[in-house]
Formats: C-alpha cells, structure tokens, sequence
C-alpha cells in the first residue's frame, strides 16, 4: 500500500515537472530586432556659402529650347531641378571645385566643372542632347496662284510653303505629298541655310516624294512649290530623325 501510494506520488511530480517545462518553452520572449541607427545628416559647410544657377536647353539646332524639370547636382551635394524655363539655382555650395551633372528621362546626361572661389557662380549653360528618334508629321493645306511665299531664299515668285526640319542627328528625311488631281503641279525642294541642297519634280503626277539626307545639327527645310495648274488641296506626310 504504501509503495502504491509512493509511485501515485511520483507520477504527479513528473507531471507537474513536465507541465511547468512545456509552458516556459511556449513563453519565452520573441527576441526585438534592434533598429538601424537613422543616418547622420551631411555636416554644414564651415564658412561663408553661394549659389551655382545657370540654365538647361537643348543642343543645336534647337538651343533656344528650354528644358524643365532637369535633374541638377553638384558633386557631394543635394539634387535640385530646373523650373519652367529650364533656369535652376543650387544654394549653400562652399569653396571649391565641383561637377555639376545635369540628367533627364528623353536626354543624355551631362557634366560640367564648376568652381565656386568667393562668390556667386552665375550664367552656367547646361546643353542636353535628346536622345534619337524620329519625328512624323501631316500637313494639309492649299498653294496655287496668287499665293504668296513663304520659302526663305525662293526668289522667282512661285508659290511656296516651307516646313521645318531641325535634327540633333544625322539621318535621312522622307517628304511626300500628294494631291487629289493632274490639274497642278508641285515641286519638292529641300533648303539648307537658304541654300537648294536637293530638287525633285514630276510634272503631271498627282504626287512627289523627296529623300534628303540632314546631318546632326542641322536646321533645313521642306518646300512644296507650286509650279503649274489650279489651287490644289495636298497631304504632306514628314518624316525626320530628331
């Protein structure tokens, strides 16, 4: 009797010993992820500090292009951007030399050194060259007699219109116009710097076509020239590398 009761009595401590295990292994404490220290701030510059503005435009032929919304930064400093009319400015810049890189989505990047020696830096031209594509184009008008012209360096009297080609890049231009009748005649023309590069006439079609080929930086232009016939409604359809 008494062994029986002694082994009752062991059973219950093994239980309570197992029970009392069981639950420390099911509370033990998540370990906490210890964060990340946040950054330290870029020291202030000790000293006197200027400005660096300037302005971003396209590259030739189209430097009178302004282009908003650039990405600009001095090297070791924080990006600003360029506003509306491509102008930018980049405040707090210390004593130094630096490069200035300017970038955006449709453009390649540029660099420029920039020194900043007791002063403001003002005047700093940023050009950015689009990168290539090509441009199409339909125009619909009229042109017949009694039209004026409007082709620079044309000087016989015909009636003209010019359509322009500006190019960052070298490649071919496709010009071809058509019309709804054999009863006028137009001519394609393409004009560099007031200059006939290239001449193409069929007379009594209904339609012309001319292949010049433009080089990178160039500004030239289509004409259609009226040559003969009745005022006459065409399509022109422009293709040009960009």
């Amino acid at each position: 009797m008494i062994e029986t009761r002694a082994r009752a009595a062991l059973a219950v401590v093994l239980a309570l010993t197992i029970s009392a295990c069981s639950d420390n292994e099911s509370t033990a404490p998540t370990p906490v992820a210890t964060p990340a220290p946040a950054p330290a701030p870029a020291p202030a510059p000790s000293g006197p500090t200027f400005t660096v503005s300037g302005t971003v435009s396209e590259t030739a032929p189209t430097t009178s292009t302004r282009v908003p919304d650039a990405e600009v930064q001095l090297s070791g400093g924080v990006a600003t951007g360029s506003i509306a009319d491509g102008t930018f400015t980049v405040p707090n810049v210390a004593n130094g030399t630096y490069t200035l890189r300017v970038a955006k989505a449709g453009y390649e990047t540029a660099t420029r050194s920039v020194t900043v020696s007791g002063g403001n830096v003002s005047g700093v031209q940023v050009n950015l060259l689009p990168v290539f594509r090509w441009v199409d184009q339909e125009f619909y008008h009229q042109l017949g007699p009694g039209n004026a012209s409007s082709c620079p360096g044309l000087t016989d009297g015909r009636p003209c219109r010019s359509y322009a080609v500006a190019s960052h890049h070298s490649g071919d231009v496709r010009a071809f116009a058509a019309w709804n009748s054999t009863a006028a005649d137009f001519d394609m023309e393409f004009w560099c710097g007031n200059t006939r590069v290239e001449r193409r006439g069929q007379v009594g079609k209904d339609h012309d076509e001319i292949l010049p080929h433009i080089n990178a930086g160039q500004s030239c232009a289509i004409y259609v020239v009226h040559m003969s016939g009745t005022t006459m409604q065409y399509t022109l359809y422009l293709t040009y590398p960009y």
